[in-house]
């Protein structure tokens, strides 16, 4: 059995990285039928892996801040997608500092791409209607207010 749940493991973190918790959900999903073996050998099986180097939650928060940071996306929508992948806290706070020039540097690259479909030219009323919609598209991306106008400031 154990051999078993190393292998599935070593399967899924192959394919990517992934968190201790996300590891212990699928695997437990994967050993249903063997409830009780499974789950006792399972925290073992994920501590040996870790003593292996081959599983590493700061590693996957590293990963997956950049891959999610480089497709738009701001550090308090990707700080709540790693909570729901049970990531520490500690490791989260370490990884996702809001104020850092790459975060406003992604930021830009959203807006620039973003403005075409939002148009800010026109009369003033328009401008300020785009203006607006900009903002809170930015705002679900997960980028701070603070972000966002320093972001919007350079680009006008």
């Amino acid at each position: 059995m154990m051999v078993e749940l190393r292998r599935a493991a070593m399967d899924l973190l192959a394919r990517r990285e992934h968190s201790r918790a996300e590891l212990v959900d699928k695997l437990r999903r994967k050993f249903a039928e063997e409830a009780g073996g499974a789950a006792q050998l399972l925290p073992e099986v994920l501590d040996q892996l870790e003593q292996d180097g081959l599983l590493n939650d700061a590693r996957f928060v590293t990963a997956y801040v950049r891959y999610r940071r480089s497709r738009g996306f701001g550090p308090l929508l990707i700080r709540q997608e790693l909570r729901g992948k049970g990531v520490s806290s500690a490791l989260l706070d370490v990884a996702l500092v809001a104020n850092t020039p790459e975060w406003l540097e992604s930021l830009r690259e959203l807006v620039a791409r973003k403005q075409r479909l939002f148009t800010l030219e026109g009369d003033a009323q328009e401008a300020r209607k785009a203006r607006q919609k900009l903002y809170r598209f930015c705002l679900s991306r997960g980028f701070t207010s603070e972000q966002i106008e320093n972001a919007l400031r350079s680009e006008s």
